[in-house]
């Protein structure tokens, strides 16, 4: 009897799992009389209007549309159910497959799946480039033919620093200076830790502890936290400005010169790639670039005035 009704609860559970993910994952074509189309889960409807659920991504929506408005609705599938189904059946060094994979994300605005196929279109390639030449891949650059920046250690920018705060970012709190723990004295007891007070019952006056520093007659600075250093006013608590680096021109990374960028030893392939902050136009050998300089414009006087 027991495992009677274990098995009737499991077939119960898997059929209300079988429900909700059918209703997770159908999805519903609705084309409308402009030629746009769009893909949701059909909420509600009526004679006027149809309450549709679109998901963007990992967000969702609800949108209202016009009865008057829809051409035709057709039962379909939900693109990430089909993104998935095609991103298993791809091999790991299947490059047209990812390519293709690629296209068809970007036409149906799967930016999301795009990054995670355009992210893996990298690794493939490295694999293939491993494949062809496992003897003389390059280490040091694990194929890819670009190294981290030593200069600006991958950030792509360097920040000069401030002649203020020497880059730190921080300065000594000018309301606790030279003081012990960035501490101040109780204004309200003035240090003592009590402060007198008439006590009308005795007819004179009394001392009585302070509530304000709880008898210690100190009180934590107020600009600082205790911590007796500020941020710097003039870089903002940046250490400095950010400015390009000139090593790498903002890219983050430099052309491995052992495989001379390519990520194979010797090159093989003639790879050639452009170089680090090599500008737009054509230069020749010196280095100069052959786009004439900018004249400026002749203002002719009047001599005569």
């Amino acid at each position: 009897m027991m495992q009677f009704s274990r098995l009737s609860f499991l077939s119960g559970f898997f059929v209300i799992l079988l429900f909700v993910s059918g209703s997770v994952f159908a999805a519903d074509i609705i084309v409308l009389k402009s030629g746009r189309t769009i893909t949701g889960k059909i909420l509600s409807r009526s004679d006027k209007t149809l309450e549709v659920e679109m998901t963007v991504g990992k967000s969702t929506a609800t949108i209202t549309i016009q009865v008057s408005d829809i051409e035709r609705i057709e039962k379909g599938e939900n693109k990430d159910v089909e993104f998935r189904k095609r991103w298993s059946a791809l091999k790991p060094n299947d490059l047209p497959g990812h390519e293709s994979l690629l296209k068809w994300c970007e036409d149906n605005s799967l930016s999301i799946q795009a990054a995670q196929v355009r992210k893996k279109i990298d690794s493939v390639k490295l694999l293939l480039l491993k494949e062809k030449y496992p003897d003389l891949w390059c280490r040091p650059c694990e194929a890819s033919g670009k190294l981290s920046c030593q200069g600006c250690e991958g950030k792509g920018v360097k920040v000069d620093p401030c002649q203020r705060c020497a880059g730190s970012g921080e300065i000594g709190c000018r309301a606790c200076s030279r003081k012990k723990q960035g501490s101040l004295d109780c204004r309200r007891c003035g240090g003592a830790g009590v402060y007198e007070r008439f006590d009308p019952s005795k007819g004179r006056k009394v001392k009585t502890r302070c509530s304000t520093c709880s008898g210690k007659g100190k009180i934590e600075c107020p600009t600082c936290s205790g911590k007796q250093k500020s941020k710097c006013d003039d870089c903002k608590g940046e250490g400095g400005k950010k400015v390009s680096c000139g090593t790498c021109d903002g890219q983050r990374h430099s052309y491995c010169k052992l495989c001379e960028g390519s990520g194979v030893k010797g090159n093989p392939e003639k790879k050639v790639l452009p170089k680090p902050g090599e500008t737009k136009g054509n230069t020749d050998e010196d280095g100069k670039s052959d786009e004439k300089p900018k004249k400026k414009p002749v203002i002719k006087k009047n001599t005569f005035g």
